[in-house]
This record gives structure tokens, C-alpha cells and sequence, in this order.
């Protein structure tokens, strides 16, 4: 008789399975509970038998058939024909959602899906129009969906800023050349009206409802003024301005601070000036940009600052007449640092969480083979000091095997490294509302970041055995 191989087992066992679920032989879901979803039919009852007394009796056959007692030994001798889940979209299935905890919910993709009273399986419960499912509940704004100009995110909530008036000063004018700009309000609710509320424009400028200050100065001088703002609902802001009206020369008029900067992201700041012969070329005489960026002579600032401290230095800039003319300013840039965010090559948006999905480990009993990756992240401040932490209350029940596994060991730099030599350490993972099983090594790590004020981020990954998603 032929001796058929372990990998041939379990082939013609699913295939024997794929036909006996066509044929109506072999259920799907077997007794497991099914729930109809809010405004779905009831699915039409399947066969009632146990699966498995099915599943067994396809594999005696196809262990008598195979081969004989005495050539299938040890973990050849138990063969497990894998049945699919049954989940199509419209009904919540107890086999792939078994154990979750009553009243759990969690997002699949842009859906909120929760556990129903008795535990058996998630249904749906949609979140309002205009609003996002994050970690199972529904939120006006995420960090992947951010609040509309003028409005910041808190605890999932857009709230309107206080207005402000961010214009803190002008550029100069010359006399007799067109003068142009526009004063900046932030917060409150749009539109904004702008007024002159004391003092008065330089002759042949006008201020403008939108914020446009602009015209043809016929004076030199210098003239202060106060300028007022209000929102849509009537909530008003004053500022005091400055304006210098110059006879001729060459002015610049970008003002300082320059534009806000973030550390680790590409930043592009063109300066300008007025009056003269252009084209213009400029350089620092005096102290010096942030790390990262640099000034081109054509006067734009970019590059990607690795700093997060305020610069101060001093520009000049040159015309092209034959005896240039020059000018010089003294500018701040402002560095911010980014959030603090862990991050990874690939990342998955399960119901239950979001996981980091690390480097494919090898275990082998007994063998070890050396492994090593490292977790990531970025903004906050540098240096990162990382530690594995307790999992979540709710990811628990999902995940009752739980922890960096014997063997390896997290280092404060967040490189994982070690060898694993036990395979029974390796836990699978169901992944509710889907298709999708994870095999490994599940864990959470936390990292803070060197400010005085530690940030923190806490994230969960798997090592796994397998790949995901292959």
C-alpha cells in the first residue's frame, strides 16, 4: 500500500472538504450561534450535525486509505482539516468571534462592529454621518483624519480654537511702489471682517474686509495702527501694527518669525524683498540655520531640521544694479517637535487593535536561530528609550498567550534579539470579522521619548511564524 505524506493528507483532505461543503455534506459553521445584523434576512439554517464527527470520519478514511498503522506516527497521525470561516458581511459568525467579551467594540476599516450581550459574535452598529470608528468608538477626527482648518482634536472631538490674530507685524513699503499684504487670523469660526479700529493707513493704502491691506504709499514714515477682526459669530480680536513707509532702497519684506518648522519633515521657506534691480541673491552674515536646512542664493529655505529649537539668525540680501544695493533683517524660525508615533513597515487595522507586524522569526525545537529587529518610531525627542508593557484589558481576552517569548530579549534602544527554541510558545489568532489568522509571537512595548515631560506611545506587535498576508 502507497504511504501518503503528511502534505498530501492535508491536500486531499480539503479538497475532499471543498466537496462535501458543495455538496451540502459538510456545514460551514456546524451548531455555532449566528446573529442577523441590523436590517440583513436570517441565513438559512445549515445542516445540524457536528462538523466533526464528519471532520473524523474524513480522516480515518483517508488514514486507512493512506497508509498503515505503523507507518503514521507522532504529529503525522493527527490530521486537522482547516473548514474556512463562514463570515460573508451579513450575519456575525460565533466561530470566527468566539470569546469576545459583551459590549467590546472595535473598528473593522471604517465600520464599528460591537459584542452582543451574550458574547457569541460582533454585530454592527454604524456610527453617525460625518463621524469615524477609532478604537470602537465613533469620533468626529482622528490623527488620520484631522479636524478642518481652524479646529483642533480632542479626545475625538472637533473644538474650535480661541481666535487669534497671527499677523504680529508688517513688511516695510517703499513710497510710490505697490505694496501688497494680508493679515492672518486663526481659530474662531470663518468667515473673518477686518476693520481699521484706531489710528490710521499710510495715504493710498486701504485695508480690505478679507485682510488684504494693500495700495500705493505716497509718504515715508512710520505709522501705527490698530486693526480689528471678527468671526462668524461675532467674537473680535484687536492688534497693534506697525507699517514703515521707506523712500526708495531695498526693503525685505519677509516677516519674522518665519513659518513654523517640524522636526524630521521637509520644510520650503522662500524670503522676499522689494525695490532695487532684480533678480535678488541672498546669505547669513550672522548666526545660522537649524541643522538640516540650508539658503540657496536665490533666498528659499528648505530641507528636513533634525533640531527642534527656535534659530535666530540674520540675512542679507543683494540687487542686481550695477552698485547693489543691500539690506539685512533678523529672523526667528520656530521648531516644533512632531507627535510621537511608532511606526513600521507594515501594519495592520484589526476590529480589536492595530498591530505592528515584525520580521518573520524561525523556531525550531531545541535549534536556536539568532534573530534581531528593531522597533521604531519618530517624532518626540530623541533619544527613545523603549520597554515591553502589559497588554490592553480588552486585547487580553483575545489574546490570552500573551509576551516577548523565552529567549529574546527587548533592549532600551528597542532592538529585539534572541533565538526562540520552543514552539509550543507560538500562539494563533483568529482575527475577528475577517479572514485573516496570525501566527506568533504577541506582544506590547511602550516608548517614551527625552523631553522633560516624557512623551509616550504604546503599540502591540507580533513576531510571527508565519507570513502575514502571504
Amino acid at each position: 500500500m502507497t504511504c501518503w505524506g503528511r502534505p498530501s493528507l492535508h491536500r486531499l483532505a480539503h479538497a475532499v472538504g471543498a466537496s462535501a461543503r458543495t455538496a451540502g455534506w459538510l456545514p460551514w459553521q456546524g451548531q455555532a450561534a449566528r446573529q442577523t445584523l441590523p436590517g440583513k434576512e436570517t441565513a438559512a439554517p445549515r445542516p445540524s450535525f457536528d462538523r466533526w464527527l464528519v471532520v473524523g470520519a474524513l480522516s480515518l478514511a483517508l488514514g486507512l486509505a493512506a497508509c498503515s498503522e505503523d507507518s503514521v506516527t507522532g504529529a503525522d497521525a493527527q490530521l486537522a482539516v482547516d473548514v474556512p470561516s463562514s463570515f460573508d458581511g451579513s450575519v456575525s459568525d460565533a466561530a470566527v468571534t468566539s470569546g469576545c467579551p459583551p459590549k467590546f467594540a472595535g473598528c473593522n476599516g471604517a465600520e464599528r462592529w460591537i459584542c452582543d450581550d451574550q458574547g457569541k459574535g460582533f454585530v454592527a452598529a454604524p456610527c453617525a454621518k460625518d463621524l469615524y470608528c477609532s478604537e470602537g468608538a465613533c469620533v468626529q477626527c482622528t490623527a488620520d483624519q484631522p479636524c478642518a482648518s481652524g479646529k483642533s482634536c480632542q479626545n475625538g472631538q472637533c473644538k474650535t480654537e480661541p481666535l487669534s490674530i497671527a499677523t504680529k507685524s508688517l513688511p516695510p513699503a517703499l513710497v510710490a511702489k505697490p505694496y501688497a499684504a494680508a493679515l492672518q487670523a486663526q481659530g474662531g469660526v470663518k468667515p473673518y471682517q477686518w476693520k481699521l479700529s484706531q489710528g490710521a493707513l499710510p495715504s493710498g493704502l486701504l485695508l480690505a474686509e478679507d485682510g488684504g491691506l494693500s495700495g500705493t504709499a505716497s509718504a515715508t514714515g512710520s505709522f501705527s495702527f490698530a486693526v480689528q477682526v471678527q468671526d462668524a459669530e461675532k467674537a473680535e480680536k484687536e492688534q497693534i501694527l506697525l507699517l514703515e513707509v521707506k523712500d526708495g532702497g531695498l526693503v525685505i519684506t519677509s516677516t519674522s518669525p518665519l513659518k513654523t518648522a517640524t522636526e524630521g519633515e521637509a520644510y520650503k521657506q522662500e524670503l522676499t524683498a522689494q525695490g532695487g534691480s532684480p533678480p535678488y541673491f541672498w546669505g547669513i552674515v550672522s548666526g545660522k540655520l537649524p541643522a538640516g536646512l540650508s539658503l540657496s542664493s536665490e533666498g528659499v529655505i528648505a530641507g528636513t531640521p533634525t533640531t527642534d529649537a527656535t534659530a535666530t539668525f540674520e540675512v542679507k540680501v543683494f540687487d542686481n544694479s550695477p552698485a547693489p544695493l543691500t539690506a539685512t533683517k533678523s529672523l526667528d524660525l520656530p521648531i516644533k517637535l512632531a507627535p510621537l508615533e511608532i511606526v513600521g513597515g507594515q501594519e495592520l487595522n484589526l476590529l480589536i487593535t492595530k498591530i505592528i507586524v515584525l520580521p518573520l522569526i524561525i523556531v525550531v525545537d531545541k535549534v536556536p536561530v539568532p534573530y534581531s529587529a528593531k522597533l521604531e518610531a519618530k517624532g518626540g525627542k530623541k533619544p527613545y528609550l523603549w520597554q515591553e508593557t502589559a497588554l490592553p484589558g480588552a486585547v487580553k481576552s483575545f489574546l490570552p498567550k500573551s509576551g516577548i517569548p523565552q529567549g529574546l530579549k527587548l533592549a532600551a534602544d528597542g532592538t529585539l534579539s534572541g533565538s526562540v527554541t520552543d514552539a509550543s510558545l507560538v500562539f494563533e489568532l483568529k482575527v475577528p470579522l475577517s479572514q485573516l489568522t496570525l501566527k506568533g509571537f504577541f506582544f506590547a512595548a511602550q516608548v517614551s521619548d527625552s523631553q522633560g515631560k516624557p512623551q509616550t506611545k504604546t503599540a502591540l506587535f507580533i513576531i510571527p511564524t508565519v507570513p502575514v498576508g502571504g
